[in-house]
């Protein structure tokens, strides 16, 4: 009895997952840190957190759990993003923006397009990882960068 008189009177706090705006500031932190291991890539913090959160976020209002239980997206995708890119740099001394690129394309499609279920989808992803690696690194040679397969 008590317990059920307690619930009536907490109250509940809800707190959604942080926006756009908000995991720029914090995964644009963590891709400053992560690029510090590779000198000359520092001036692409920016630029990859851009991408990151673009793509993110396009996939999170694409792919909903209405349509399969496990499209789940939390920013705990967004950590194992910067994770992933991170442990391929970590042992490189210099790597091209196209080798950025490639790696940050790479660790997207293994996060967002292994868990989709149909090929539309799949194929979804695959056109816009180049679309936004394109509208956010617009220099880059586009074949370098991103060529299937991205690794083998």
């Amino acid at each position: 009895m008590f317990f059920r008189s307690f619930l009536r009177h907490v109250p509940v706090v809800y707190v959604d997952y942080p926006g756009p705006m908000s995991l720029g500031q914090i995964y644009g932190t963590f891709n400053r840190a992560m690029l510090r291991v590779v000198p000359n890539l520092r001036a692409y913090a920016d630029p990859l957190t851009n991408a990151m959160v673009e793509f993110y976020t396009m996939s999170q209002s694409r792919f909903t759990v209405d349509m399969q239980p496990h499209y789940i997206y939390s920013p705990r995708e967004m950590t194992r993003w910067v994770r992933g890119i991170y442990e391929a740099l970590k042992p490189l001394e210099s790597l091209s923006v196209e080798g950025l690129v490639r790696v940050w394309a790479h660790e997207a499609l293994r996060l967002f397009q292994d868990r989709l279920v149909l090929d539309e989808e799949r194929a979804w992803t695959e056109e816009n990882i180049d679309t936004v690696a394109l509208k956010h690194f617009p220099n880059i040679d586009k074949q370098e960068a991103l060529k299937r397969p991205i690794f083998r």
